[in-house]
């Protein structure tokens, strides 16, 4: 923000920069709003027989991380020159950066939203524990990682990339809507069966259903167990 000025004189090219400060703004705004929903699932620090410090923990975690991944170098780092390490232009290379990050920014959003998701589940509320863990964190992820090749796909500049990741894209979408439909379909138990009996179906759910899906080639359409993947470059 503070170079803009100096970066309008000089006519650069602003647009990434300010997109790229946006982005963090509204990740930090819808964390604020999640840390808000669930404040009171940890224990404040003054609670009688209670050790504080796990929100601020949490809070540290879910913010940190994509913070850290930027200033470590995943966006802000030395510019390799083309040559015999790496033959990308700096255009490339700087759209490869912000793609790793938002891939990676999205699947962790994506994940701590399906948890979040999951643990306030309430129909029925016995069910909660089939859409929270793993079931939160698997069709959460995914569906993060979805958005996120989206996004990346929009970003690259190549077209063998930007197929490659709009496939990708669809691949999780499918998966992360398979998920979540186990996990719907397994809460509805909680109707019937106890707590913990709903969570020991819960956890098994997710996986048998990626087992079956190596079985039966219909399934296997919508079901596919996939890698997050981007440049190893990218990052370091």
């Amino acid at each position: 923000m503070l170079h803009t000025p100096l970066a309008l004189a000089r006519r650069a090219r602003i647009g990434a920069g300010w997109a790229l400060i946006a982005s963090y703004w509204l990740y930090v705004v819808l964390m604020a709003a999640v840390a808000w929903h669930v404040r009171d699932f940890f224990p404040a620090p003054d609670a009688p027989g209670k050790k504080g410090g796990l929100f601020g923990g949490a809070i540290l975690m879910v913010i940190g991380t994509p913070v850290f991944v930027v200033g470590s170098g995943g966006v802000f780092r030395e510019v390799r020159e083309v040559g015999s390490d790496n033959d990308s232009p700096l255009s490339t290379q700087i759209r490869d950066q912000l793609t790793a990050v938002t891939v990676l920014c999205c699947t962790f959003l994506g994940a701590v939203t399906g948890l979040i998701s999951g643990f306030n589940f309430s129909f029925p509320h016995d069910g909660y524990p089939a859409m929270f863990l793993p079931g939160g964190l698997f069709w959460g992820a995914l569906a993060g990682a979805a958005l996120g090749m989206r996004a990346g796909a929009l970003i690259t500049n190549s077209p063998d990339s930007r197929r490659r990741m709009t496939d990708a894209a669809k691949s999780f979408t499918r998966t992360a809507a398979s998920m979540l439909a186990c996990c719907l379909c397994v809460s509805q138990l909680g109707w019937l069966l106890p707590v913990w009996a709903a969570a020991l179906v819960g956890l098994a759910a997710p996986f048998a259903l990626l087992a079956q899906s190596t079985r039966h080639e219909g399934l296997g359409q919508w079901l596919e167990w996939r890698q997050i993947e981007v440049r190893k470059e990218a990052l370091y």
